[in-house]
C-alpha cells in the first residue's frame, strides 16, 4: 500500500531537463592538511592514515563544506593506487546510482586520450541487514598496460566511489582489495544515519500531459514500480534509495503503462489522444507480444541491471527481430521519475 503520494509537474521539468553530474568536479581539489586519521564532519567516517597497509597519501576537499572527500593511498613501491570517495548523492531518485556511476566512468574516460574499455557488472554490500547496491567496471586503458577499477555505491544521502589502479595485481586481485577496503570503511553505516523513507514522490513531466491517455498510462507505469518496490525488495535495501536497477521492476511498469492501450474501446473512448500516444502504446505493445521485453529494457538501460538468475535472455533473436521490427521507443525519454527522500 502506497502510504503517500506528491506529484509535481515544476520539479519533474527541472529533474528531467537538467543534467546532474554526481561525481566530483573535475577542477583542483583542496589538499587538506591533515596528519593523522582525517574524520568526515557530517558522517564520521574515517579515513585512516593506513589502510590494511597502505600509505595514505593525501586528503582533498572538493567543496566549501568538507562534505565531498576523496583520499589516496599507496602501496609501498607505488604500483598499486587506492582511491576512496565520499560526497552527496541527493534525492533518491530511480536512476541516481546509475547516473553517478557513468558520470564517474566518463571521468575516467576524460583523463586518457586513446579511450578504455569498460566490462561493468551489478554488485553490493551486505551488513547487518542493509544492502547498498553498486554498479561496478574493470577499466582498461587502451594505451596502458595497468589495471583499473571503479565502483559506485548508492548509501542513502550519500555516495561511496573506490578506484583501484595496479600495474601489479590480477582481476582477482583488485577484488579482494575492493572487499577489504569495504569491510574498512563500511558503507552501510552510511544508510543507518542517514534512511530514506519508503513513501515515494513521483515527479511527472511535460511528456506525460501530452492527451488524457498517456497520462493515465503514465500514472499507471509509475505506480506499479512502487507497489513492485514494496512488495519485492527489502525495507533496508530499499533505505539507500530507490531500487530502480531491477529489471522485474521496470517489466511489470511496462506492462501495466502499455495495458491502458488494451481496455475496452467503450471506456477508451472517453480518454483522448494523439497520434503519438497511439503509435508509441502500439510499439510497445509489440514489444511485449514479441516477447523480447526484457532484453529491449537491458538494451534501452546499458545492460546495467539486475537480472534474476532464472532469467535466460537471447539477444541474438532479439536483434534478428529488431531487423524487420525497428524500434523508436526511447525509454531515456522519461515520463515521470519517482524518488525517495530523507525520514
Amino acid at each position: 500500500m502506497i502510504k503517500k503520494l506528491t506529484l509535481t509537474l515544476f520539479a519533474a521539468i527541472l529533474l528531467l531537463t537538467s543534467q546532474v553530474v554526481f561525481a566530483q568536479s573535475i577542477r583542483s581539489p583542496r589538499v587538506l592538511p591533515v596528519k593523522g586519521t582525517y574524520t568526515h564532519t557530517q558522517t564520521k567516517i574515517e579515513f585512516p592514515k593506513n589502510l590494511i597497509g597502505y600509505e595514505r597519501r593525501g586528503v582533498y576537499s572538493f567543496d566549501r563544506k568538507k562534505s565531498n572527500i576523496g583520499a589516496t593511498y599507496k602501496s609501498q613501491k607505488g604500483e598499486t593506487i587506492v582511491s576512496v570517495y565520499l560526497y552527496p548523492a541527493g534525492e533518491g531518485s530511480e536512476n541516481r546510482l546509475k547516473n553517478g556511476y557513468l558520470s564517474a566512468l566518463q571521468e575516467i574516460a576524460t583523463s586518457t586520450r586513446k579511450g578504455i574499455t569498460a566490462n561493468q557488472s551489478i554488485t553490493y554490500h551486505k551488513k547487518d541487514g542493509y544492502k547498498v547496491n553498486g554498479i561496478r567496471a574493470e577499466v582498461t586503458d587502451v594505451k596502458k598496460s595497468s589495471k583499473s577499477h571503479l565502483s559506485v555505491f548508492e548509501c542513502g544521502k550519500w555516495f561511496f566511489k573506490l578506484r583501484i589502479t595496479s600495474e601489479v595485481l590480477d582481476s582477482t586481485g583488485i577484488s579482494n582489495l575492493e572487499g577489504e577496503v569495504l569491510d574498512q570503511f563500511t558503507p552501510t553505516e552510511l544508510v543507518k544515519q542517514n534512511p530514506f523513507d519508503s513513501k515515494a514522490s513521483i515527479y511527472f513531466a511535460p511528456a506525460a500531459f501530452a492527451d488524457s491517455l498517456m497520462l493515465v498510462s503514465a500514472m499507471g507505469g509509475a505506480f506499479k514500480k512502487v507497489q513492485w518496490a514494496l512488495e519485492n525488495v527489502d525495507s533496508l535495501e530499499r533505505s539507500a534509495g530507490f531500487p530502480g536497477l531491477y529489471l522485474e521492476l521496470h517489466v511489470e511498469s511496462l506492462k501495466e503503462f502499455a495495458l491502458q492501450e488494451q481496455v475496452k474501446h467503450d471506456v477508451r473512448k472517453k480518454w483522448a489522444r494523439t497520434q503519438r500516444t497511439t503509435e508509441y502504446l502500439s510499439e510497445l505493445n509489440e514489444i511485449i507480444e514479441s516477447g523480447y521485453l526484457k532484453e529491449f529494457i537491458m538494451e534501452q538501460y546499458d545492460m546495467i541491471m539486475i537480472v534474476p538468475e532464472n532469467v535466460k535472455l537471447d539477444f541474438e533473436s532479439y536483434r534478428q527481430w529488431k531487423l524487420t521490427h525497428p524500434i523508436n521507443i526511447n525509454l531515456n525519454e522519461r515520463f515521470y521519475v519517482i524518488s525517495y527522500k530523507e525520514e
